[in-house]
């Protein structure tokens, strides 16, 4: 991106929560709404900043890029830190939780005639986890090393500067915050594949 130059981003994901959690062997979907904005900076930098909901859950990140092109190759290490919080106060529960997540990044893209494709490795490292059951307090402030994300994602132009993105992402981790009102006690890493369809405005 230029300096100077935004981007908006709208886009929805969908992953499959895993049988042990959800305690059922039903194909079960659990889908993210999400809104990025991006802002191009001088010297190849990039702020990012999105927020993500299930309705009762919300995740707000903040992050910047540098990105480096060589030819039609491009790289981009980065860092993003997320605030999430959630309620449940449905069918019986009345159940809170907020943390801090920390995602360091880094991205590969290669540029084809008609579209684009990017691998992006990011780590998840889990900082502050405070969980709310009623007058139960559960509060976890050590850092715990999560687990990790690979996601892959094609571009395609429609029209403009307007682009299709389709990508799926790998998560390998012990905690997904979106599946936190499954009440999972497991400590144990988890494969959650999910889905991504945005569109670039």
């Amino acid at each position: 991106m230029t300096s100077g130059q935004f981007k908006n981003i709208i886009g929805l994901s969908m992953a499959n929560l895993p049988e042990d959690v959800i305690e059922s062997d039903d194909i079960f979907y659990a889908p993210l709404f999400a809104y990025y904005m991006r802002l191009g900076l001088p010297e190849n930098f990039l702020v990012e900043a999105s927020v993500n909901s299930n309705l009762i859950t919300y995740h707000l990140s903040l992050g910047a890029k540098w990105t480096y092109p060589i030819d039609k190759f491009s790289f981009a290490p980065g860092y993003d830190v997320a605030f999430w919080f959630g309620g449940l106060r449905h069918f019986g529960f009345n159940s809170k939780v907020r943390g801090w997540i920390h995602y360091p990044n880094l991205t590969f893209g290669y540029e084809f005639n008609k579209f684009t494709i990017s691998v992006k490795g990011e780590l998840i490292l889990v900082t502050f986890l405070k969980e709310f059951q009623d007058d139960l307090v559960i509060e976890r402030d050590r850092n715990f090393y999560s687990g990790f994300a690979i996601t892959t994602v094609i571009e395609q132009p429609l029209w403009s500067d307007n682009f299709l993105l389709i990508g799926m992402k790998m998560n390998y981790t012990k905690f997904y915050y979106p599946q936190w009102a499954a009440f999972s006690r497991f400590n144990r890493f988890f494969f959650i594949p999910e889905l991504i369809v945005g569109f670039i405005l």
